[in-house]
Parts: C-alpha cells; structure tokens; sequence
C-alpha cells in the first residue's frame, strides 16, 4: 500500500526519484554507487517503505546532494531518534550549512558513518544531555557546544533523553585557478558549462583554442551529460594515391571531410565518416553498411567468439567503430615502409574482412591467407572478399612446416592467449619476418576492480561520440566507472544493453555490439584484452623487437600506453 502524500516516504520517495533521473542514474546504478539494494531504492521511490537515516544519508552521498534535499522539512524517525530540518543556507565562502533538529529518546544511541570529506558538524544542546562527536564522543549539555570532522564515524547517545541543535557544514566547491587560456582555466570553464546544463564534468581536459574534437554533450531524457575523450596527436604522414589523400583527411575540415561521404573509396568513406562524428556530427552511416549474407543453420560455434557476439551484425555496422579504418591506414603504411606491401602473408582471426579489403584498397599486391576457424565468419569473408584463400583452422593448431615474411592480426590477438599467440606467430614468421598487430588494449591494471574499471571505460568511450537514444544506463555505467566504482558494473552494463537491442537503428546496432563485447570481457570469456604495456613485455619476452608502435584512438587515459586502438610492428630478428 502506499503511503499517504503527507508522509515522510511519499515526500522522501518524490524526491529520490527526481534527484536520481536528474544525475542520470538507473535504479541499478544508485544501488551500486549507494552500496543500497535495487528492491529497497524501488520501494523507498514507490513510497512503499519508510527509510532509515543510514540509508538516506548513504543515498544523499552517492547522488552528491546534500541531506536536505531527499529529506526537506519532513521529520525522519529511526530507533528512538527524531530528525528534522529547520534550515538550509549558503554560507559566504560558497559553502551550504543545514540546521537540523535533532531530539534523542531515554537510552537512544545512533551511530551516524562518515559524511563526505570535508564535512563539519556543529552540535548545540538544547535539553539534557548526550554525548556527541567520533566515539567516545564529547558531552554537552543545554546551551553548550561541541564541533567535529562529519566525515569521520561519529555517535549521538544520551541516558535520559535530549534535544539538539545540529549544525552541518558542507565544504565549497574547490574551484581551479589560472590564467586565462591556460589549462585551469579552460578545466574550469568545461565544469561551468556541464554545470549549465545540470551534467557532470567527467573527464576534464584542456580545450585548446579552436580545437573541440573529443568533447560531446549527451542526452537522456530530460537529462544532460558532458563527456571529453583524451586527445589522440596523430603524426602527419603522407603517401601517394589513396593513402596520401586518406592520410590527408585526418587532418581534413568539416567542408573536406563531408565532400568524401560519397567517395568511391570504402576507406575514405570511412574516414570521413569517423572525422566528422568526431567533430560533432553525424553523417548517414547507409554508405558504411555491409550486406551479409543469410547464415546457415548451425553455422555459429556455441564455444566460439560468435557465441558472445552476432558475426551478421557485426559485419554490417563494424566500419562504424571510431578508429578502426586509421588502423588499416597507419598498418598499410607501416607495411609499405618495410617493404612488404607485396607480400604473400598470413592474416589472423580475419573474421567477415572488413580490414583485409580496406588494406587492398591501399596495397592491392599483398596476397593475403586467411586464417579463421569459424564457419559463420568464412562465409561472411568470402561474401566480401571473394576468391581470398582460407585456411579453417585455429591460429594456434596450424602447422609449422610453412613460414612468412609477414603475419597480420587486426582484431584478433585478445580472442586467443596472448603468450600463446605471440609464440606462435614468432615460430610461424621467416627470420626477419613482421608481425603487425592492431587492436584494442586497455590501461594498465593491477587488480581485478580496476581491470573492471579500465574495460568499463575503454569500451563506452567508444560509444561517447554517438547520439544514441535515451542511454540512461549506458550513461550511468560510464560515470560509475569514472567515479572508481567496479561493484555492480554488470548489472547496469546488462540494463544498457538490454536498452539497445529495443532499437532498430544502425547506431544503437552498433552500441549494442560494443556492449556485447564488454560483458564478454567482464566475464572474461573470448574476450581477453590486456593492456598495451603488458603486451609489449609479453612480445620481447617471446624475441621480438619493436620497430614502431602507435596509439591510434584513445578511448582512457592520457599516455601513449593508455587505453584505446593501438598499431604494434614487430620484427623477428635475422
């Protein structure tokens, strides 16, 4: 039954609904960020539940709003305590101070947990007497006054029964400092507008003047997200044909980059396209989309990559992946600068081909050999690339009787061992040979919660740059990762994918590939990615030397090594 609209759960629920929507959190993602059930949030917002003050506080926390506004001037009664707030103001220093009062029953005791840092309180007695403050705690009597950190476990007790008056004190807000157009100040602008428009600066970066790539304002709803990707410095090469004009378009202006949404080139067409999403806008994606041919039953390998992941789906939208045609791009011309742009070589895990025929739209003398044991992705490979000669078989059981001068992985190294896939390779490589891998990486890790984390971020910045509709989970996955949350991701990764799969638009296909892969990776299962760092030591380990390593796209963190698409040229020494 419901409660009535003058009660403390119909208030407290109202608001809690309200104030969650506006941070742009699903039931699941609050519960996950307050350490609350699903079930408990759903009652407390459907006015089925009367709420604690534990709870209530662990909720004001996790949506970054102060106690007042879940509560407002309602009293709150828990295990003989009586809370209400009489006011709330903002101090001078830009602070917020909220007076409460607080009345304690005979033999009461609360233990409060810590409030967020910074936090003072100020208690007052008003009648008789109770000890206040972290445990002991202090007493104080009517007209006396005790002051202490709120963000330390703190008690209120009393024997026989007193009122209080209790002072809470939020800190400001620490604001950067700098010049104009320095770096502070471009951080602090970036906050002012997401707070403009009721969002979260996520990922502050600095705006350099008239360069706003990588930064995207986001809707759900009625709610507003600004999110930031980090800066990719692409190196400016050149080339003849077709690899100088698409070496060209990473560079190109909008005017440029739209008059090739249309080119003759499948390459181009992809680049542009990534260009101009990257920018802000986003182009038909018709020209991207591949035909797939209609899959045999019993075609898919239920123990196999494509158990996780739709291999027709994943054919048709994958030329939308941002970053995925500059790796073709920088491998062509890493393979064109090593001599081996007319090589017979062995192409690993090709999957439906998108990379391989966009690498012979650049170097069309390479005389590729497939290597892909699934049945359903040989029949959408020689869909688009007709006559290419395949071997069925996994990378890791082939032969060692014949070696190459050149193997290529695009995609494929994290779907297998990655020791046993950099061995295997260096065996099967002529002396001298190159091993050319291309694909996504994470940032470093050490522990399980922060490969969590890292995978998290990696996988939605991908998804940052596309106007999806309503993503509210999607959304909150990425701000709970973002805050150094890993308890819970899955649920919510669950809840967006679930959102995706209900739209029937090229994009959202896209996304919810992206999000097929990511909880393949959370259940570590076809789905291995490493990061860039480990994969290095892991390659020279085996005897590889590295000739050229590139970060291609960024989806975390700042360094060369960091997350994101990454281009490594290996040599097997002589």
């Amino acid at each position: 039954m419901y409660f009535m609209e003058d009660s403390i759960a119909y208030y407290v629920g109202h608001n809690l609904r309200r104030l969650r929507q506006a941070k742009g959190l699903t039931l699941s993602g609050l519960a996950a960020k307050a350490g609350v059930a699903r079930s408990l949030i759903y009652a407390l917002e459907s006015g089925k539940a009367n709420p604690t003050l534990a709870t209530l506080w662990a909720l004001a926390q996790a949506l970054e709003v102060p106690f007042s506004d879940l509560v407002q001037t309602q009293p709150v009664a828990e295990e003989g305590v009586v809370v209400q707030l009489i006011e709330r103001t903002r101090e001078p220093g830009g602070g917020i101070m909220e007076v409460y009062r607080m009345d304690l029953y005979p033999n009461s005791l609360r233990h409060a947990g810590a409030h967020e840092a910074g936090l003072r309180e100020r208690v007052i007695g008003l009648r008789g007497r109770a000890r206040v403050g972290p445990p002991p705690g202090k007493e104080v009597a009517p007209g006396e006054e005790v002051v202490f950190p709120g963000d330390e476990p703190h008690l209120y007790a009393t024997v026989e029964g007193a009122s209080l008056l209790v002072f809470l004190h939020y800190p400001p807000v620490a604001w950067p400092r700098g010049e104009v157009g320095g770096e502070e100040k471009a951080l602090l602008a970036l906050r002012e507008v997401s707070l403009g428009v009721g969002g979260l600066a996520l990922e502050g970066r600095w705006l350099a003047p008239e360069l706003q790539e990588g930064v995207f304002v986001r809707w759900s709803g009625n709610r507003t997200y600004l999110f930031s990707l980090p800066l990719t410095p692409l190196p400016r090469l050149t080339g003849q044909g077709v690899l100088g004009e698409a070496f060209a378009l990473l560079h190109a202006s909008e005017e440029e980059l739209r008059s090739y949404r249309e080119s003759p080139s499948l390459l181009l067409r992809a680049l542009a396209w990534e260009g101009l999403l990257l920018r802000g806008e986003v182009a038909d994606p018709a020209p991207l989309l591949m035909d797939t041919p209609q899959p045999l039953s019993g075609s898919v390998d239920e123990s196999g990559w494509e158990s996780r992941i739709g291999v027709d789906l994943y054919a048709q939208v994958e030329l939308l992946h941002p970053g995925y045609a500059r790796q073709v791009l920088f491998l062509a011309y890493g393979l064109d600068a090593a001599g081996l742009g007319r090589e017979r070589f062995l192409a690993v895990g090709t999957g439906p081909g998108h990379h391989l025929r966009l690498l012979l739209e650049l170097l069309p003398q390479l005389k590729p050999v497939a290597v892909e044991p699934s049945l359903a992705s040989r029949r959408a490979l020689a869909h688009m690339l007709p006559g290419i000669k395949v071997l069925p078989k996994d990378f890791l059981l082939l032969d060692a009787r014949e070696s190459f001068p050149l193997i290529v992985s695009v995609g494929a190294s994290h779907h297998m061992s990655t020791w046993a896939f950099l061995d295997k390779a260096y065996r099967l490589l002529n002396p001298g040979g190159m091993l050319a891998v291309a694909d996504e990486f994470l940032s470093s890790f050490a522990t399980r919660e922060e490969r969590v984390r890292n995978l998290v971020l990696h996988h939605t910045a991908y998804l940052v740059p596309f106007p999806l509709e309503d993503p509210e989970a999607l959304w909150a996955l990425r701000l709970l990762a973002l805050q150094g949350k890993s308890k819970g991701l899955r649920g919510v990764a669950e809840e967006a994918l679930q959102g995706l799969l209900a739209q029937s638009n090229p994009l959202a296909s896209f996304a919810s590939l992206e999000m097929q892969a990511l909880l393949a990776g959370l259940d570590y299962e076809v789905e291995t990615k490493t990061s860039a760092d480990r994969f290095l030591e892991l390659a020279l380990s085996v005897g590889f030397e590295l000739e050229h390593h590139f970060r291609l796209f960024a989806t975390h963190g700042r360094g060369p090594w960091d997350g994101g698409t990454h281009l490594f040229l290996f040599r097997r020494p002589k």
